[in-house]
């Protein structure tokens, strides 16, 4: 319907570019897995398999053209029509981050804050985003030396913690713990 000024505007053929609708970079919560990119840690999107590049920001594709049954057209990312983006949760959503049980051994989880922005779209927990940086990241003690995964990451540029947790619910209720006390 838009506001009563774009209705009078339409009305006499103006038109308002539209305005972004937030004015800086959104917090939100996600999980990557770890990989060796040529000898150096970086984050894997657990989902998409995207390899998010140190020091420089993860723009989205959109995955759903490389089907050409779906008939997408080129669009940008993301878009309400659409299941494209860098996706994270609001803070009091940080459990839902997580649906299996435990990890396979060998598999290095990080659960982390991120920087959103560009184009946004909210969703019902959190948003997806065009754009996205890591601002912090937290290590679940669930491998051998979680000293030496967290030191793999400096190359990132944000704060890398250890978080003593047994299994990965324990890690995201603590990562929770600490996202609600920061509000």
């Amino acid at each position: 319907m838009g506001t009563w000024l774009e209705v009078e505007a339409g009305k006499h053929g103006a038109t308002f570019p539209s305005a972004p609708d937030y004015a800086e970079s959104l917090v939100a919560w996600r999980l990557w897995a770890i990989e060796d990119v040529s000898g150096s840690a970086r984050l894997r999107s657990l989902y998409q398999g995207c390899i998010w590049p140190a020091g420089a920001p993860f723009a989205a594709r959109c995955q759903a053209r490389r089907f050409r049954l779906w008939g997408r057209s080129d669009h940008d990312v993301p878009v309400e029509t659409c299941s494209c983006g860098i996706y994270g949760v609001q803070a009091e959503h940080i459990s839902r981050l997580w649906r299996g049980s435990d990890v396979a051994p060998g598999f290095s989880l990080v659960i982390g804050s991120v920087s959103l922005w560009g184009p946004v779209v909210e969703c019902e927990h959190g948003w997806r985003a065009g754009l996205a940086y890591p601002r912090e990241l937290f290590v679940p003690s669930l491998k051998q030396d979680p000293a030496e995964t967290a030191a793999a990451l400096a190359d990132y540029g944000v704060p890398v913690e250890v978080l003593d947790a047994s299994n990965v619910r324990a890690a995201l209720d603590a990562v929770a713990e600490r996202a609600v006390v920061r509000r």
